[in-house]
């Protein structure tokens, strides 16, 4: 079954968690964290998330990649959700 996730914006771990997005040519690139996130076998960043314009973008992150991710969207009011494998599901919206 399908489990509700509580979204977390402040917490201890608070900078390694929130994604921090960031406008590029042509969409946005989305970075875990004011920290970099580690990327290992046992606790990893699984998926990252943009929302903008009533539509969700995800992409699926796998051991050894790098805790960030890049969409070609042009959408406004943009937030970024992610989800730590220890850690549970974090937002950020952008400044």
């Amino acid at each position: 079954p399908m489990e509700n996730l509580a979204v977390k914006t402040a917490d201890e771990g608070r900078e390694k968690h929130v994604p921090v997005i960031e406008k590029i040519d042509g969409g946005y690139k989305v970075k875990v964290g004011s920290v970099s996130h580690p990327m290992e076998q046992e606790h990893l960043i699984e998926w990252i998330e943009l929302l903008g314009d009533g539509k969700a973008y995800r992409q699926f992150l796998k051991y050894g990649d790098a805790p960030e991710a890049t969409f070609a969207v042009e959408a406004h009011a943009v937030a970024a959700r992610e989800h730590c494998n220890k850690h549970g599901l974090w937002e950020g919206k952008q400044p």
